[in-house]
């Protein structure tokens, strides 16, 4: 390709290192980062350049405009985008794919996203490094989340523990709200993703899972604790499978195995499918490969892939118990980038 055109949060951080604000929503594709081959250079759309790493010089940068011709019109500057043959978007509106038709009027416009996954899959030294930041910073929340779990708290006040720790570190903002529920004694276990303002019950297993960011990249960790001195009934076997579906899990995690092996492993245990992924990509967020649910039996485990795992095993009556880890698929194996005990 002569031009990526690029739009997503992910992509425009990957080939850019620039610093951005958190958002919520979901917004429709305007190029915010262009990369030109020829002069193997990064422009990128900035009001001003607070976060830009220096090797974007302000001459690359252009400013931002709500009206696309004005857009339009900053990119046209940029020296060699017109008589590009070939330009990739990692997205498209059927506005932006008429204007970029006017913009570079020679050019083919084609889909951009396979080729920034393979160059995000496998991860550079400095982004494990980003990577295992991320993994001390929410294992010190996880230290604080485990320090104010007692009964009578509410699951809110315990989200609050963990936002007080990660901002405390410098992290701008969490990855998601997903970092704490309580799962009940009695009735149908079922897995949260959202905090409610219940306290939780003395004996009740509390799964606390943090998560962080690092200069955009993300890792986290999960693992259940019980709510005061007695546990349920049951415990020890929930915990015992969980474990073992988690080292099986792990074990699979190595050069050339593909998502079957995965899902192999877990069915070994003899514990049921769980309703969450077995695993996922990690980066600058969660990234591909989606295994679990159904999916990903194909997808290929390479070298320098990092992932989040995670087992869930639950027993009405008892509670659910979940464990996950942030690895790094290495030459023979993996090596988990995030280290905490287990619930014995």
């Amino acid at each position: 390709m002569d031009a990526l055109l690029l739009s997503g949060v992910g992509d425009v951080h990957y080939v850019s290192g620039a610093r951005q604000l958190g958002r919520a929503g979901v917004l429709p594709f305007a190029p915010v980062a262009v990369v030109l081959r020829h002069t193997a250079r990064v422009h990128l759309l900035s009001t001003w350049d607070e976060g830009v790493p220096p090797e974007i010089g302000r001459d690359e940068l252009y400013p931002l405009s709500w009206n696309p011709a004005n857009l339009m019109a900053a990119l046209a500057r940029i020296p060699g985008l017109r008589e590009a043959r070939r330009v990739g978007t990692d997205g498209l509106t059927p506005v932006f794919a008429a204007l970029i038709a006017e913009l570079c009027p020679s050019a083919e416009l084609v889909d951009a996203a396979a080729v920034m996954r393979s160059a995000r899959r496998v991860k550079t030294p400095e982004e494990i490094i980003c990577h295992q930041v991320a993994a001390a910073i929410a294992e010190a929340a996880l230290s604080a989340l485990t320090d104010a779990l007692a009964p009578g708290i509410s699951e809110r006040e315990l989200l609050g523990v963990y936002y007080e720790r990660v901002a405390g570190l410098g992290v701008p903002y969490p990855p998601s709200e997903s970092v704490c529920f309580a799962t009940p004694t009695r009735g149908p276990v079922t897995f949260r993703h959202l905090v409610s303002d219940r306290r939780i019950g003395d004996g009740e297993l509390v799964v606390l899972a943090p998560g962080a960011l690092y200069a955009g990249y993300q890792a986290g960790l999960a693992r259940t604790w019980v709510a005061g001195c007695s546990a349920p009934p049951g415990t020890s076997d929930v915990a015992a499978r969980c474990a073992r579906g988690m080292d099986a899990l792990l074990a699979a995690c190595r050069p050339g195995n593909t998502g079957a092996d995965l899902y192999r492993a877990w069915a070994s245990t003899g514990n049921p499918e769980p309703p969450v992924p077995l695993a996922h990509g990690l980066g600058l967020g969660a990234e591909p490969p989606l295994i679990g649910l159904g999916r990903g039996h194909g997808a290929k485990l390479d070298e320098g892939m990092v992932l989040s795992v995670q087992s869930w095993v639950a027993e009405e009556g008892v509670g659910g118990c979940l464990e996950r880890a942030t690895v790094l698929i290495e030459d023979a194996a993996c090596s988990t980038l995030t280290r905490y005990g287990r619930l014995e």
